[in-house]
């Protein structure tokens, strides 16, 4: 017996009865405090036009519309499950980042607690946060960075004979690439792991994990959700005896000439002088791949387009980059 349009009409029925639920429930005085705009669908929000809008390359589009509809400064929307405020231009973003742990505190949606952090952990993507910004100082210092330039110029290199030549490739895709290149790097430079194989494994799980970010908040098999919950916690699987390894290796005192990012989180105490857990500090990494991939790699892919889109700007940092080193090898990208 096909099962298949009585499990869709039952799901018909209760999405129908929690609409019904959202349209007709009072609404609470904050509500009415809040600023202009639309949550959209119940539960949904409006994920699914602004996830539409990024992929039709146009994610300006939904901000902009808004901001002509309900107010140029600020205006309100739903997100992965949650109501959330927009603030737009120069004044709303002095705002935010000038008032952080005073008038505004860094949250957030439920969904990424859910992704980033394992189901028995004591921690939170704010704790993290917190824990992070106490490490990180050490980990840029000018003395560490000068280290990771050399690494960085190598990677970059083989990066650009492996992947972008033209004799390789008839066409590339700067954007997929650029996402290849940035989780390398972070791979090398946080964790030192520089196996191929074990950073393809990385990244497979990685991507699913970055598709589920702003995914409809669905944990049901199958979904875009749970997948991304599955390749989390298969990224920490892994991430285990790498973890076992390392503490080991700073306990024998084998570790002095690495110190990378991996080492200064074992080595990092809380207020009451505990070190870190294998889970908490898997859960950290994590975070600290997701919060570097995408900025970074979309950084770089614009720089890309704009050169590819502009010869003449191209040229000009050629000639400069010529003139600063001497020789320099040259690319020409077919399509980007």
């Amino acid at each position: 017996m096909d099962l298949t349009p009585s499990c869709l009409l039952l799901f018909g029925l209760l999405y129908a009865s929690f609409s019904l639920f959202f349209i007709f429930r009072k609404k609470s005085p904050c509500d009415q405090r809040s600023p202009p705009g639309n949550t959209g669908w119940p539960f949904i929000g409006e994920s699914l036009e602004f996830v539409t809008s990024g992929r039709n390359g146009t994610p300006d589009k939904f901000v902009r519309e808004r901001m002509d509809k309900f107010s140029p400064d600020v205006f309100k929307t739903s997100m992965a499950g949650e109501t959330v405020a927009v603030f737009c231009g120069a004044s709303g973003n002095k705002f935010l980042f000038s008032n952080e742990n005073k008038l505004v505190g860094s949250w957030w949606p439920p969904t990424i607690d859910k992704i980033n952090t394992a189901k028995n952990s004591k921690t939170n993507v704010i704790l993290q946060t917190k824990k992070l910004r106490k490490i990180l100082p050490e980990f840029l210092k000018p003395e560490a960075l000068q280290k990771y330039v050399p690494i960085m110029d190598r990677m970059a290199m083989q990066h650009l004979e492996r992947d972008w030549s033209v004799a390789s490739h008839k066409q590339v895709k700067a954007f997929t690439l650029a996402k290849k290149f940035t989780f390398e790097i972070a791979c090398r430079l946080f964790m030192s792991v520089e196996d191929p194989n074990q950073v393809a494994s990385f990244a497979n799980h990685f991507g699913l994990v970055s598709a589920g970010l702003l995914a409809v908040p669905i944990n049901f098999p199958g979904t875009t959700f749970n997948r991304a919950i599955k390749a989390a916690d298969h990224i920490r699987h892994e991430l285990s005896p790498i973890l076992k390894e390392r503490r080991r290796h700073l306990n024998e005192k084998r570790d002095m000439g690495t110190r990378d990012l991996l080492s200064q989180l074992l080595l990092s105490t809380d207020e009451d002088g505990k070190f870190l857990t294998e889970m908490e500090a898997a859960d950290m990494v994590l975070g600290i791949l997701l919060a570097s991939h995408d900025t970074v790699s979309t950084a770089t892919a614009f720089v890309v387009y704009y050169l590819a889109d502009n010869p003449d700007v191209y040229a000009q940092v050629f000639k400069g980059k010529t003139q600063s080193q001497g020789e320099i090898h040259a690319y020409v990208f077919p399509y980007i």
